[in-house]
């Protein structure tokens, strides 16, 4: 396998892991601000409603979104530097 052809792969494949990972964070980001503002309003009556809004579908799903989002982008910051350090350590036993 050449250089170009090499680099070509590693372009390929770093922008597949960027993308997924941007849309995880783009997820989390947006959820956590909507749970914000539908979820817990900043008066008096949100904080009266706060316990029946906690319970709604919609509080739910914001609060899955940035519980989930934020231990998948844990995650792919463990993978990334395992990744590395896998390429630092065996750098000629991982072609790809």
């Amino acid at each position: 396998m050449n250089i170009l052809s090499w680099i070509k792969s590693a372009v390929i494949n770093a922008a597949k892991f960027a993308g997924i990972y941007f849309v995880w964070i783009i997820i989390h980001y947006l959820a956590s601000h909507l749970y914000v503002k539908f979820c817990t309003p900043e008066n008096i009556f949100g904080f009266i409603m706060s316990p029946l809004l906690t319970i709604s579908p919609h509080c739910i799903a914001l609060r899955w979104a940035v519980n989930n989002g934020a231990i998948i982008i844990n995650s792919m910051w463990v993978i990334l530097a395992t990744w590395i350090s896998a390429k630092l350590i065996f750098p000629d036993r991982l072609a790809n």
